[in-house]
C-alpha cells in the first residue's frame, strides 16, 4: 500500500461505441466521494469556503445537480445502493454491519463493471463502507478492484475528544491528506500506462470528528458562525405519531466528548446546547474546506498531466447532514438536509449547454441509484436493464435511470423524474448501541418510506417484515406520517420542513395522492 507501488498492467486497450458525450473512445473515470457532505459548498450557496470545488463546477463539461437525493441517509446503505445501482430494499442493507453480497446477492458493482470491460480499477479510502466479505473489506474479495486497495493509515484526524479539533500536527499524517497523496501518485501512474482506468477516491471528511489542520479553522471567524435557521423539531411533528419513529436522538454526536459527558442529561428528544452547536458547525465547515483542498489537488493534477482531456469526473457526498437543522445533528433522518447531497458530473469534450452561464445546473429530481447506469451510459456501454422485482440472482441490472439526457440538456429536462424515493430504518436510531443498532435478525421492523416531489416531501412510518423477499411492507400498519411543503417554487430551504402539515384538513387530498404514489413506488414512475 505504498504510494509508489509498481503496477503490473496486462490489460489491452478497448475501443467502444461513441457515448452521448461524443467521445471517440470510452473516457477514463475519476470517482470522488466525500463522507457526510451536505450541499454546503459555495456553488450550492452554502457557508463553507470551497474555491476548488466551485471552480471545478464552473469548468467546461460540468453539470451541478441541485436536487440529488440518496436512497438512505447513512453510510453503508447509501454506498451499497449507488455502487450497485439498486435500492436498499433490494441490497437488503439498512444498517452499518451488513455486506450487500451476503444479504442481497452477488451483484456487479460499479468498479467491477468497468474492470470486466477492460478498465484498470483502483480504489482508496472510504469508497465502500468497510464491512467484510470473505474476511476482506472494501469489496476487495468481491472483484471490484484490479490493484491492491489503499486504505490510508494516517494517525491524525480521528480525535473524538471534542469532535472539533484545531490540529497543528504534521499535515502529511492526516488520513485524508495521505489518501490525496496516494491519489496524486496514482494519477501519475495512470498517465503513463495509456489504458482506460476507473479510479475511486473516498475522502473521510467532513464525517466527524472535525479534527483537521488549524489553518482550515482559521479560514472562518467564530463570531460569524450562526445557529441553524430553524433549529427546533418541526411544529406538529408528532401530530399523527411520527416523532418516536422519525427522530434520531443525536445518536452520532453523542459519541463526541461534550455530549457523551452529558449522559442522560441529554434526553431522547434533547437538543444540542447552542454553544456546542456553534462549535460543531464551525468544525464542519473547516472539514469541508479540507475536503475542498484535497479534491482540488487531485483535479489540478489530472489537468497538469493532461488526463482531463478524456476524463469523466463525478464528485458526490454519500448523503447529507442536518448540522442543527430541525434540531438534529446527524444524518439518520428522511429530512431534506440528510437526503440531499452534492452531485457534480463533468463530461469531457462536452461544451456548456449554456455558454453564457459560469455554472451549468440541473434542476431535475435525480437519485443516487441513477449514478451507476449514468456512468455506464456516458462511457459508451449499454445501460443495464431494469431489475426484476426479485433480482437476487441477477448479477447486473439497475433500479435507476441514466442521467445522460439531463447532462446533455439540463434546461430541457426539469421534469425528468416525477419523484425521488428514500427510506430510513427506525432501528438505526438507537443511541445506546454504536454501529450495531439493528442487531436483532428480525430488524428492521419499522421503516420510514419517503417520497420527494417537486413540491412535497411525504413520509409514512410503517411496519415491515424483513424476513420475506422482497421485504413485506405493511402499508395498513401505519404508525405515523409527515408532510412538508416546499411550495410550488420547489424550495430546498430548511423552513419548508419546519411545520408538519400532514393533518391539515385542506391537505387531505394531497396526502391521499402522495400516499398512493409512495405505495406504487419507483417502478410505476419508471415504466
Amino acid at each position: 500500500e505504498t504510494v509508489g507501488n509498481t503496477m503490473a498492467f496486462g490489460l489491452m486497450f478497448v475501443c467502444f461505441l461513441n457515448a452521448v458525450v461524443y467521445a471517440a473512445a470510452s473516457p477514463n473515470i475519476l470517482f470522488v466521494v466525500s463522507d457526510d457532505l451536505r450541499p454546503e459548498l459555495g456553488v450550492y450557496g452554502g457557508n463553507a469556503l470551497t474555491p476548488n470545488l466551485d471552480n471545478f463546477a464552473a469548468s467546461e463539461g460540468a453539470v451541478v445537480f441541485e436536487r440529488a437525493y440518496v436512497q438512505q441517509a447513512i453510510c453503508n446503505p447509501t454506498r451499497s445502493s449507488f455502487l450497485t445501482g439498486r435500492r436498499p430494499d433490494t441490497t437488503r442493507v439498512w444498517d452499518l454491519k451488513t455486506q450487500f453480497r451476503l444479504s442481497g446477492g452477488n451483484f456487479t458493482t460499479l468498479p467491477e463493471f468497468f474492470r470486466k470491460q477492460g478498465y484498470w480499477t483502483q480504489g482508496m479510502g472510504k469508497v465502500f463502507h468497510p464491512v467484510p466479505f470473505d474476511n476482506k473489506i472494501d469489496d476487495v474479495a468481491g472483484g471490484s478492484w484490479s490493484a491492491p486497495y489503499f486504505h490510508g493509515r494516517g494517525p491524525l484526524g480521528g480525535n473524538m475528544t471534542l469532535c472539533w479539533n484545531e490540529n497543528s500536527g504534521n499535515e502529511r499524517q492526516f488520513v485524508d491528506n495521505e489518501l490525496t497523496a496516494h491519489a496524486l501518485a496514482t494519477m501519475q501512474n495512470m498517465s503513463q500506462i495509456k489504458k482506460p482506468f476507473f479510479v475511486a477516491v473516498g475522502l473521510h471528511r467532513p464525517h466527524l470528528p472535525w479534527d483537521v489542520p488549524t489553518r482550515f479553522y482559521n479560514m472562518y471567524n467564530p463570531d460569524d458562525i450562526s445557529l441553524a435557521d430553524h433549529n427546533k423539531p418541526p411544529l406538529n411533528y408528532n401530530i399523527t405519531g411520527a416523532q418516536p419513529w422519525s427522530w434520531d436522538p443525536q445518536s452520532g454526536p453523542r459519541h463526541c466528548g461534550p455530549l457523551n459527558a452529558m449522559g442522560t442529561n441529554l434526553p431522547e428528544y434533547g437538543l444540542v446546547p447552542d454553544d456546542i452547536a456553534k462549535k460543531f458547525r464551525l468544525g464542519y465547515y473547516a472539514a469541508v474546506s479540507q475536503t475542498d483542498e484535497n479534491f482540488g489537488l487531485i483535479w489540478n493534477e489530472t489537468k497538469k498531466l493532461g488526463l482531463d482531456k478524456n476524463l469523466l469526473v463525478i464528485f458526490i457526498g454519500d448523503h447529507g447532514w442536518q448540522l442543527g437543522d430541525l434540531g438534529e445533528f446527524g444524518k439518520k433522518t428522511n429530512f431534506e438536509r440528510a437526503t440531499r447531497t452534492p452531485m457534480i458530473i463533468r463530461v469531457p469534450n462536452m461544451a456548456k449547454s449554456n455558454p453564457l452561464s459560469s455554472v451549468v445546473t440541473a434542476q431535475s429530481l435525480v437519485e443516487f441509484v441513477d449514478i451507476m447506469p449514468t456512468l455506464i451510459d456516458l462511457a459508451g456501454f449499454p445501460v443495464p436493464p431494469i431489475c426484476p422485482t426479485v433480482s437476487t440472482n441477477v448479477a447486473l441490472c439497475t433500479e435507476g435511470t441514466s442521467l445522460a439526457p439531463v447532462i446533455k440538456n439540463p434546461a430541457g429536462t426539469k421534469d425528468f423524474k416525477e419523484a425521488a424515493f428514500m427510506q430510513y430504518a427506525h432501528c438505526m436510531h438507537d443511541e445506546k448501541i454504536w454501529h450495531d443498532a439493528c442487531k436483532s435478525p428480525d430488524e428492521p421492523r419499522v421503516m420510514g418510506y419517503a417520497i420527494r416531489t417537486r413540491q412535497y416531501r411525504y413520509v409514512e412510518w410503517v411496519r415491515v417484515d424483513r424476513t420475506q423477499i422482497p421485504i413485506k411492507i405493511m402499508w395498513d400498519q401505519l404508525l405515523g406520517t409527515e408532510l412538508y411543503d416546499h411550495t410550488v417554487n420547489d424550495t430546498i430551504s430548511n423552513v419548508a420542513e419546519s411545520v408538519n402539515i400532514v393533518a391539515e384538513p385542506e391537505m387531505k387530498s394531497i396526502v391521499s395522492q402522495l400516499s398512493q404514489k409512495l405505495h406504487d413506488g419507483w417502478r410505476k414512475l419508471t415504466m
